[in-house]
This record gives C-alpha cells, sequence and structure tokens, in this order.
C-alpha cells in the first residue's frame, strides 16, 4: 500500500485517522511554536499517537512539515470543466495566497527551506513530490482550459505556479497576509496571462 510519505508497504493499512491527526498537529504546533521548536513527540502526543506511528509514516520533521503545509488536496484547486485559461491562472495565485496565509506554513518556510538546502537527496525528493503534483494536474487543466478558449497555450503551467507561489511568498514577507487581497490577485493574474 502507499502511505502519506508516498511510500509503498506490506501488510495491514494504514489507519488514515493517524494520517488527519498527525498533519493537523504539526499545523497546530507550527502556528504554535514555529518549525525549529517542533518535535515529533509534541506531534504525537497532540495528535494522540506514537511517535514510531509518525515515524513509519514520515520518516523526518521536514518530511511531515513538508506534508502539513503543502498537503496535496492544497496544492491544487477542484477542477471545473466549464473553466477559462483565465480561471485556472487566477485559481493557481488564489491557492497560493492562502498557502501562504496559513500561520503553519509562514512559520515553518524558512527552517524548512533550510532543511531542504542542507541535504540534497531530501531536496530532491520532496521537490519532486511537489512537481509530480503540481506540474502534472496543471498541464491537463491549462491545456484543457486553452482548447475551450479556442486559443494555443504559450504559458508554461510549471513556471506559473512557480512564479506565483513565488510572488506570493515575498508579497507575504513584505506586507504581510493582508497583502494578498482582492486586488493584489487580480493584479497578479492578470500579470501571469500577459506573459503568455
Amino acid at each position: 500500500m502507499m502511505t502519506a510519505a508516498g511510500e509503498t508497504t506490506a501488510g495491514r493499512p494504514r489507519d488514515s485517522r493517524i494520517d488527519t491527526a498527525v498533519l493537523a498537529a504539526a499545523r497546530e504546533l507550527l502556528a504554535d511554536v514555529g518549525y525549529a521548536d517542533l518535535t515529533l513527540t509534541a506531534v504525537a502526543a497532540r495528535a494522540q499517537t506514537s511517535v514510531p506511528a509518525v515515524r513509519r509514516r514520515w520518516p523526518s520533521k521536514a518530511h511531515i512539515v513538508h506534508h502539513a503545509v503543502f498537503p496535496t488536496e492544497r496544492l491544487t484547486v477542484p477542477p471545473d470543466e466549464n473553466s477559462t485559461l483565465a480561471d485556472e491562472v487566477a485559481g493557481v495565485v488564489d491557492n497560493c495566497a492562502a498557502v501562504v496565509s496559513d500561520p503553519a506554513m509562514r512559520r515553518a518556510i524558512t527552517g524548512l527551506l533550510s532543511d531542504l538546502a542542507a541535504d540534497k537527496d531530501l531536496e530532491r525528493e520532496l521537490s519532486t513530490r511537489m512537481n509530480s503534483v503540481v506540474s502534472g494536474d496543471l498541464g491537463a487543466r491549462f491545456v484543457a482550459a486553452a482548447r475551450r478558449d479556442g486559443t494555443t497555450l504559450r504559458l508554461d503551467p510549471s513556471m506559473v505556479a512557480e512564479v506565483a507561489f513565488g510572488a506570493t511568498l515575498m508579497t507575504a514577507v513584505m506586507h504581510g497576509a493582508e497583502g494578498l487581497d482582492a486586488r493584489w490577485r487580480a493584479q497578479m493574474t492578470a500579470m501571469l496571462l500577459a506573459g503568455g
């Protein structure tokens, strides 16, 4: 079977309620204490499980934090078979704003990036996880939306996601989450669309 960390295991299926509880506990603790002071012991206690149960799912603090602040369901927006390309780009921007506005993510990002920079194998592994979710989903959606619009797709979906996330993160650093308001998101969407 496949674990939350993307590893295949044999034997009895894992209890998905533990996965959910552990990720929720990690997000709560990140918002409370930040990345440096987060421990797997505290996460396990808050999730009412054991450290070995946590480690069976995520082998390190960086793994659990990556899954907690970048959960698969938040990396993409729900599909809409009637969406235009502008709708899809706006969805990317809105989703980036939602992720970056999360207090847990904002307290985790510097510590997580530091750990990834110090461990190239870990960086590759977690980057691959993010890219496989974002690139695969967005590529198909952008192509379908352009087809519905009757246009040729000139935007690189991965580049749209990277630019949107980078700009969103920088805006939050400079202006706080309040800077990611509707006006900012509309301007960012228009700028990304103009790049195509």
